[in-house]
């Protein structure tokens, strides 16, 4: 190879040291590789299938609780939508409660018994008064205490007093306006509503009040309204209600309960996130109709009841009876037990009980027991009214037929005590028919002893058992609550009775004695009108009731009330027993035909002269007529008026006279 000259060395020297210049980096950077080398256990582990099976198993999973949160989301916004937008409205809303008007009570003939009226209140707005702590306290603030005390000075009331009403309103219903007073007089209201500006936070408002048109009437059967308390709250017949509810409390208002209970009247009203009201309250329309309960009561019969009975007392005055001071009315439907009229005296004023709370709390220290119903809770020996039904009891069981001749004399001597008749000089045999018209005391005294002397022997209670059977020793099924048992004695029952053993033996004496109702007997005037009822329709023990039917709107029956006997009995030859009684009350010899003897309708009814430990003995009359076909039992009782025919019997007829328009 040919060199060049020196020039064309240097040129070859700086071309070697360029080409060294742009070499060397060459010479210490790696060339970079298209595709990373990987192990053998990567490259094994990424190509097995169990791998792909993780990744597809992962994608299951996951892409499965997005289909879950999908579900739940679609369930919250499709389904369940309406639900939780009422409940986020329920969240700035909140629910007040008011009293509403209670349905009416009327009549047979719809009379109004009880409706509902306004009565005026004093209402308080607890929010601008004062303020509630996180127990639910309420606490008047610096100037709702002086609001307060100014209302305090013109209403003549107590400040506490005022904070006290406050705060149980407000833990009933912490948004409704808080009842400061009930009853303000009607100058106060007028000067409260004349006065706004003055009295800030206060107002006059309106409430439902029960209104009885008819005055001091219907105690017996109506019944009193009160607040719902803690241990009514559990109760079944309650359910639903709220602390502080006025419901029923005795009489058919408790009774027909959820008859004449329309439930509280609602009311929303906006509150923000603390709770503070932020907007005008609206009402809420009441979706339940109102309905009335008509009754079996006959207004006009119920007011002629209460006076025979007032009638019959002074009758017993003047016959010398003068410790007679109460009493007690049932008529009745011997049929289907409808009671026309149901009295008690004393009686009390329901409407001034219903409105004054110290006339009400003044009935409890009476000492002639107004409360007492005397009709349902009176409890009596009935007197030769039971003789009957030891009729009755003597022919079911074969003692006696209505042709047995049974000696009348004027006393009977058992063991060593003498019971004697009414009439000493008589002496002569009689039937049934004949002893009832006459009402023989020694007669059935007996079949006093027939009667022990079938106990001794098989060990029947005849005469108890006829008298259960017939409705007497126990409640009748009315349907108004708070009704006596009563007693029909038996052995069993003085073992239970009484802890002295010569107290604990059932003598003979004891089966003579009840044979003309004396004794331990006590039975009430309801149950005596179920008994006789019984014999004048032929032995169907009707249920007493003064339910009749649930009217609508306008009037129109939505539903009968129905109440079925409580029994049907075979009667053995009543007939008998009601030829006495119709003798009883026309016959020149009968009892009470002095009273009934002339009366224009028949009637068959027995007098009874029930002795007492103290004072004059009890008055009774139980009958129904007409005699043949029966169209109301009454029976009426006078306490300490003397014989039956000197004042129950005259009382009856007052109320018969009513009954069949007649004089």
């Amino acid at each position: 190879m040919r060199l060049g000259g020196a020039g064309d060395w240097v040129s070859v020297r700086r071309r070697r040291r360029r080409w060294r210049s742009l070499a060397s980096p060459l010479l210490v950077l790696r060339p970079r590789l298209s595709v990373e080398p990987i192990s053998a256990a990567e490259r094994d582990f990424f190509h097995r299938p169990a791998f792909y099976v993780r990744v597809g198993a992962l994608g299951l999973v996951a892409m499965t609780l997005f289909a879950i949160l999908l579900l739940r989301l679609w369930a919250l916004e499709v389904i369940q939508g309406r639900q939780f937008a009422h409940v986020a409205q329920a969240q700035s809303f909140r629910t007040v409660h008011f009293p509403s008007a209670r349905g009416p009570i009327v009549d047979r003939s719809r009379r109004l018994l009880a409706g509902t009226t306004g009565t005026v209140a004093v209402t308080a707005d607890a929010d601008t008064l004062g303020t509630i702590d996180a127990h639910g306290r309420w606490t008047p603030s610096v100037a709702g205490h002086a609001r307060l005390r100014r209302l305090a000075r013109v209403a003549h009331l107590p400040t506490w007093r005022l904070i006290a009403n406050i705060r149980r309103s407000v833990v009933r219903t912490p948004f409704a306006p808080a009842v400061v007073i009930t009853r303000p007089s009607r100058d106060l209201a007028f000067y409260i509503d004349e006065r706004a500006n003055t009295f800030h936070g206060f107002d006059v408002a309106v409430l439902p009040q029960r209104w009885y048109p008819t005055g001091a009437f219907g105690s017996e059967f109506l019944g009193l309204l009160g607040e719902v308390d803690a241990r009514e709250l559990h109760q079944r017949r309650y359910a639903g209600t709220r602390a502080g509810q006025v419901v029923g409390q005795s009489g058919v208002e408790a009774a027909y309960e959820h008859v004449l209970d329309r439930g509280l009247t609602s009311g929303r009203i906006p509150v923000d996130a603390r709770g503070n009201i932020v907007g005008p309250l609206r009402a809420i329309p009441l979706r339940a109709s109102t309905q009335s309960l008509q009754l079996t009561i006959d207004a006009r019969l119920q007011r002629v009841a209460e006076r025979a009975i007032r009638d019959g007392i002074a009758l017993a005055h003047r016959a010398g009876h003068g410790d007679a001071d109460a009493g007690a009315a049932v008529v009745m439907n011997p049929w289907d037990g409808s009671i026309y009229a149901l009295a008690s005296y004393p009686t009390f004023d329901e409407s001034r009980a219903a409105h004054d709370p110290r006339y009400f709390s003044s009935l409890f220290r009476e000492p002639a027991t107004p409360l007492l119903n005397r009709a349902t809770q009176g409890l009596y020996p009935t007197g030769s009214t039971f003789k009957p039904i030891v009729a009755e009891a003597a022919l079911a069981t074969g003692l006696i037929t209505p042709y047995s001749s049974i000696p009348c004399t004027g006393s009977l001597t058992v063991g060593n005590i003498v019971f004697h008749n009414v009439e000493p000089a008589i002496n002569a045999n009689l039937n049934l028919d004949q002893a009832l018209t006459i009402s023989c005391d020694t007669w059935f005294y007996r079949l006093g002893t027939m009667f022990y002397a079938r106990q001794a022997s098989t060990g029947a209670l005849d005469m108890q058992h006829w008298a259960h059977l017939l409705g007497l020793g126990h409640t009748t099924g009315l349907d108004v609550p708070g009704e006596y048992n009563g007693v029909v004695p038996t052995p069993g029952w003085l073992k239970k009775t009484f802890h002295d053993a010569a107290q604990r033996i059932w003598y003979e004496g004891y089966s003579v004695n009840l044979s003309i109702g004396q004794g331990y007997l006590a039975v009430t005037p309801l149950q005596l009108a179920v008994a006789y009822s019984a014999l004048a329709n032929g032995g169907r023990v009707v249920r007493p009731h003064v339910g009749r039917a649930i009217l609508g709107p306008g009037g129109a029956v939505v539903r009968r009330l129905r109440f079925p006997p409580r029994r049907r009995l075979h009667l053995t030859d009543v007939d008998a027993i009601r030829s006495g009684l119709f003798n009883a009350a026309h016959a020149a010899d009968g009892t009470s035909s002095a009273i009934f003897g002339s009366f224009p309708v028949p009637v068959a009814g027995k007098t009874g002269t029930a002795q007492t430990p103290n004072g004059s003995d009890h008055s009774w009359y139980a009958s129904w007529a007409p005699a043949g076909r029966p169209r109301a039992v009454v029976v009426v009782l006078i306490e300490h008026g003397g014989f039956g025919a000197e004042a129950a019997a005259p009382a009856a007829r007052e109320i018969y006279s009513a009954f069949f328009h007649v004089h």
